[in-house]
């Protein structure tokens, strides 16, 4: 893999890690009602989630990749469709107004708390989807499909815990901001403009 590559795709990771998502409103609520602490053990419930995530798409697209062969610009191209798909879904994403997370909510365990981490990370049912159209698209044919497959997985779990470390920990603060009509609105736009850009720039490096 080139370095431009990577750099691309550390780019265009940091920008998905750090608009905010279901997790992030997870954290943040948790950092609010129990402190940046708490929030940290939910973070560590959603990163072993990513984590599994992770183990899952390298297993099944190395092998994938490396049987497609010349093939594999084709599956390469679906997905950076499903990217743009995915993009104008999230534009026309309605905004929603959530009160769940107030100061007057009981005290939760840590255990109870990593594993609401875990389950909300686990069970989004875009996430596979997601990444299997997300990471084939900075494999460079080239090089075997495995290494850099780790490598990607590696850099996007990094990336994606100190992202919702930081909101973890500065919960108190950007609580207000994030959960607000308007944050989710520029949350939507933003995070659409990035996949569907993704998207198109990469169907269009291929032509």
């Amino acid at each position: 893999m080139s370095l431009e590559l990577y750099l691309a795709f550390l780019a265009a990771t940091l920008v998905l890690c750090v608009v905010p998502g279901p997790v992030v409103t997870y954290l943040v609520a948790t950092g609010i009602r129990q402190g940046p602490r708490d929030a940290l053990i939910g973070l560590a419930g959603s990163t072993s989630a990513l984590t599994i995530h992770m183990v899952l798409v390298v297993a099944g697209l190395a092998p994938l990749l490396a049987a497609l062969g010349g093939w594999a610009d084709v599956l390469k191209l679906i997905g950076a469709a499903y990217l743009v798909w995915l993009g104008i879904s999230a534009w026309r994403a309605p905004v929603e107004h959530d009160d769940a997370a107030t100061a007057a909510s009981p005290r939760i365990r840590p255990g109870v708390l990593y594993r609401r981490g875990l389950f909300i990370s686990l069970t989004n049912p875009k996430t596979l989807a997601f990444y299997a159209a997300f990471f084939p698209q900075f494999i460079d044919p080239a090089h075997a499909p495995m290494p850099q497959l780790v490598l990607l997985a590696v850099s996007f779990v990094l990336l994606g815990a100190i992202s919702d470390g930081t909101y973890a920990v500065a919960a108190g603060r950007l609580a207000p901001y994030l959960r607000n009509p308007r944050a989710q609105f520029l949350r939507n736009k933003i995070t659409g403009l990035v996949l569907a850009s993704t998207g198109l720039a990469l169907a269009l490096a291929r032509r």
